[in-house]
């Protein structure tokens, strides 16, 4: 729907070069640089220059690759919401790992009044703010943080945070704990890229320490791995005190008394930035809101 030569300088922007442009657009180079060459002219703006023996999109390049792309993305999207109103409206929605566990069943349960067919994409936040940017998933839920001049947010809530531990680990003798205090502890760890590992960094750089403080570091892409280890007494861990309420409650596992460590995030229902579809995800992001049974999606 858009004119080819927006195309072209998007398909530009990833492979910064002519010929490689060229070759998957199956034209040859002159055209793709007359075409970039035309739409500088006729916009009265530089979208390329060139770096050396390299070519980089410059910031108005890049600025306008990203507006085609929402643009794009969001008429592919309208166009099937179209096609659906025969066969039935279905979505495609994101969730981060720690959010799928006890947020995401309630968004699917709300959804399933008046969608036929529902799809979800779980990864971490940067998945699936690339899964937003691609037109892979419609909307998302995630806990990360996330350029807000490319994404709109609604925050649904403002989920506790906390450093938890296996039951008989003795630093829970300690009900002042330091940052210092848990050091020697192995620390249970989400990947690079996840919301919930952020945060913790975050807080961290605070109290002036990093996560390769610690004396062991375990990597996991699964709460649900994490929340296993430790009921296996291993270490310590950071995370969203939802995913450990049933083991909380059961006294598997206990929260750790951190000193100056009162952390909430906010959890955001996000999507492209002025989407179409912005009053639709935002009547599910009120319903989201509420408990379960309050109300429906109609």
């Amino acid at each position: 729907m858009l004119d080819h030569r927006y195309e072209t300088l998007a398909i530009l922007a990833k492979t910064q070069s002519y010929t490689k442009t060229a070759n998957q657009l199956f034209i040859t180079q002159p055209a793709v640089s007359q075409q970039i060459a035309g739409l500088e002219t006729e916009l009265n703006l530089e979208l390329v220059h060139k770096v050396g023996n390299k070519i980089e999109l410059t910031a108005t390049g890049m600025e306008l690759v990203q507006y085609v792309t929402r643009i794009a993305v969001e008429s592919h999207q309208v166009l099937e919401r179209l096609a659906q109103q025969r066969s039935g409206l279905s979505v495609t929605i994101g969730s981060t790992l720690s959010l799928s566990h006890f947020l995401l069943p309630d968004l699917i349960i709300q959804l399933t009044e008046q969608r036929s067919k529902i799809q979800t994409v779980i990864g971490n936040t940067a998945e699936i703010l690339e899964g937003l940017r691609s037109g892979q998933i419609q909307f998302g839920i995630v806990e990360g943080n996330f350029d807000k001049t490319e994404f709109d947010a609604i925050q649904i809530r403002s989920e506790p945070f906390v450093g938890v531990t296996y039951a008989t680990n003795p630093i829970l003798e300690n009900n002042q704990l330091s940052v210092a205090d848990c050091l020697i502890q192995p620390l249970l760890i989400r990947e690079k890229g996840s919301g919930t590992r952020a945060i913790f960094a975050s807080w961290l750089a605070t109290q002036n320490y990093q996560i390769a403080d610690f004396q062991q570091q375990i990597e996991l892409s699964n709460p649900a791995t994490i929340i296993e280890c430790l009921k296996r007494r291993m270490g310590i861990s950071f995370m969203y005190k939802s995913l450990v309420k049933p083991n909380l409650v059961t006294g598997e596992l206990r929260t750790l008394s951190m000193r100056d460590f009162k952390v909430s995030h906010p959890i955001n229902l996000i999507y492209l930035k002025d989407s179409y579809f912005a009053p639709a995800y935002q009547k599910i992001a009120q319903q989201l809101k509420k408990p379960l049974g309050e109300g429906s999606l109609h």
